[in-house]
């Protein structure tokens, strides 16, 4: 049987394409290697009755077209954004509305997202040229592409005039992100996408969904089966390799793996264009989260002051070292105090925690894939996990004798399970060379790469780092334009 897309990938991003293609009468797969879709959308039980999402907690937001194109409230999804945003220090604290409900920054980003968005989508629909790499067109400016000189440490200096919770902002703004907000083009972290609120269920309720609303509309999900490579026909995809040496044939392929996961695992260096190649080897991931699940027997109490409506909210522990912390990730070092955000996930929807109990994440930035002195070793994990208690007793008192157990997650992990280079959740650090025309191929256009036939989705693309499902339904519409002009005949 020949289909005429196979997409890589059963994530939000692939779940989103496939609706659309299958909505429009395509003959669409998807293949998945773990045994559920979902990717990042997973909720598991990681101790007896207690459940969190082990990956992140909240994607960027979904746009709203998008949304209720997939009939996602009707499938389940009831989203609960955060309504506070608490930053914790051992002498003080600091309340605020979440980054994303504040303005002018906030207005500012939600209307760049939605101009770069609207100029992929244009991109996408455009028809394609006959060779990629080809003379360059003249340069039409990207929205936001003035970001690229400043930092983030001064937009969010000037939304505040200096304020002294400066530092709690800048936290929210890089949430699970490693960056230095000090140094040119941090600004860029503007654009990355606001957090759409926690589901009720967790993450696991949205991908379920996603995955419904896919098969609804006749698109075939196949998991358990790794992609080994995009096999070509007249240099032009023609289909996917499979790791148990079967294959699936189909007039064009969307990965939704990262750059260097697609090109670098599915395809041999000497069949890749020497432009790509070159692409490749100066893309440079940006691994640096690291999780920390707890149950516990008990919810903590809000600190001096405050009621419990604050624990609903994102947690920002200390945030007064960004600089330091992204400094010593770049040399291979843990920070002695990463940026740590704290979610007590069963505040927001009980049934993640057993009657009594609680359920908290703990997401830490700037953590190395690889320690400096050698892998992850059950030491490492135990010393990081230990520094992380002695820190969360500094603000909350008392909390840590109330974990029952605790599981953590390093960007190792991230990798093996999700199959993300190095266990980058972004697709790639964000910076001037590495956003808007240049994420990933600055001479393709609308989510198309240089391998005719094979789209890119997911976290490497254009809209990979600022909105949920939107590269997807952005790579379904170039592949459809491409169909539309014959390109595939």
């Amino acid at each position: 049987m020949r289909y005429d897309a196979c997409i890589i990938g059963a994530g939000a991003e692939g779940l989103a394409a496939a609706a659309m293609l299958a909505g429009r009468g395509l003959k669409i797969v998807v293949v998945e290697r773990d045994a559920r879709a979902g990717g990042r959308c997973a909720t598991r039980e990681f101790h007896p009755g207690f459940r969190a999402s082990p990956f992140v907690d909240e994607l960027a937001a979904i746009p709203a077209d998008i949304f209720w194109s997939l009939d996602l409230a009707r499938r389940g999804v009831l989203l609960a954004p955060a309504s506070t945003s608490l930053a914790l220090w051992p002498d003080r604290t600091s309340l605020s509305l979440p980054w994303a409900n504040e303005s002018p920054m906030a207005a500012r980003a939600g209307s760049l997202r939605d101009a770069i968005r609207a100029r992929v989508t244009a991109d996408a629909a455009r028809p394609p040229r006959r060779t990629l790499f080809a003379a360059r067109e003249p340069h039409t400016p990207w929205p936001g592409e003035e970001l690229a000189a400043g930092t983030l440490a001064d937009l969010v200096d000037e939304s505040q005039a200096g304020s002294a919770d400066n530092d709690h902002r800048m936290a929210s703004l890089l949430a699970g992100q490693t960056c230095d907000p000090f140094v040119a083009g941090s600004a860029l972290h503007l654009l990355a996408g606001r957090p759409g609120g926690m589901p009720a269920g967790g993450l696991g309720r949205l991908g379920d969904a996603l995955r419904a609303a896919a098969e609804d509309a006749g698109a075939e999900i196949r998991c358990g089966l790794e992609a080994a490579d995009i096999r070509r026909k007249g240099g032009r995809a023609a289909g996917v390799g499979l790791a148990d040496g079967s294959e699936v044939s189909a007039r064009a392929v969307i990965s939704t793996l990262d750059l260097k996961r697609t090109f670098l695992s599915l395809f041999s260096w000497s069949d890749l264009p020497r432009a790509v190649v070159d692409r490749l080897g100066a893309f440079r991931p940006a691994p640096g989260t690291a999780r920390l699940l707890l149950a516990l027997d008990a919810p903590p109490a809000p600190p001096a002051g405050s009621d419990a409506a604050v624990l609903r909210g994102p947690i920002h522990v200390a945030p007064d070292a960004l600089g330091e912390s992204y400094r010593a990730w770049r040399r291979g070092a843990v920070p002695e105090h990463p940026p740590m955000q704290l979610r007590l996930v069963s505040a927001v929807d009980p049934s993640l925690a057993p009657d009594g109990g609680a359920c908290m994440t703990v997401t830490l930035g700037a953590i190395p894939h690889t320690p400096f002195d050698g892998a992850w070793t059950h030491e490492k994990r135990d010393r990081l996990r230990d520094g992380v208690f002695t820190t969360l007793d500094s603000v909350l008192p008392g909390m840590t004798k109330h974990v029952t157990a605790a599981e953590l997650i390093v960007p190792p992990d991230m990798e093996h399970r999700l199959g993300a280079t190095s266990g980058d959740l972004v697709g790639g650090e964000i910076a001037a060379d590495q956003m808007l025309g240049f994420r990933p191929f600055a001479d393709c256009a609308g989510t198309r790469t240089p391998v005719d036939g094979l789209y890119l989705a997911g976290g490497s693309s254009a809209l990979g780092p600022l909105m949920t499902c939107a590269s997807g339904v952005a790579a379904a519409g170039a592949l459809m334009a491409d169909f539309a002009a014959g390109k595939f005949r």
